[in-house]
């Protein structure tokens, strides 16, 4: 397969995972950082994250995730036009860009369903909403 060419805006569908065939994968921006080359902002819609912080327990979106080339081409499937305008992801961008600048947070070099499975661990392990 050719190597995809990814440009800003752009949705795409996605591997999701089971009962989330019809979340897509948006790219919001695209660095290049000394450390870890090109990597992708993007935000998942249409899940089903499992987050008891929130009402009904269920997170429709994933506003900003950060991942290699590689995790991404592991994750699309096809380019299927433009994403939206929304721009709660960068909220997420401005919290994720202070700590990746401390040296507190990374880039994920796993595809997009796993992602979502490990933030919803991570979640968990928070406790339970009082």
């Amino acid at each position: 397969m050719p190597r995809p060419e990814y440009a800003l805006n752009q949705a795409w569908t996605y591997h999701a995972r089971p009962g989330e065939d019809a979340s897509r994968l948006m790219i919001r921006r695209i660095d290049i950082e000394p450390e870890d080359g090109e990597i992708f902002h993007v935000s998942l819609l249409g899940v089903k994250l499992r987050n008891h912080r929130v009402p009904g327990g269920l997170q429709p979106a994933m506003h900003h995730a950060v991942m290699t080339r590689a995790a991404l081409n592991e994750s699309v499937v096809e380019m299927i036009g433009e994403a939206d305008a929304d721009e709660a992801w960068k909220d997420g961008y401005a919290v994720w860009r202070q700590a990746y600048d401390n040296g507190d947070a990374g880039v994920f070099d796993i595809p997009a369903e796993k992602i979502l499975g490990y933030i919803e661990q991570v979640v968990a392990a928070s406790g339970e909403a009082h």
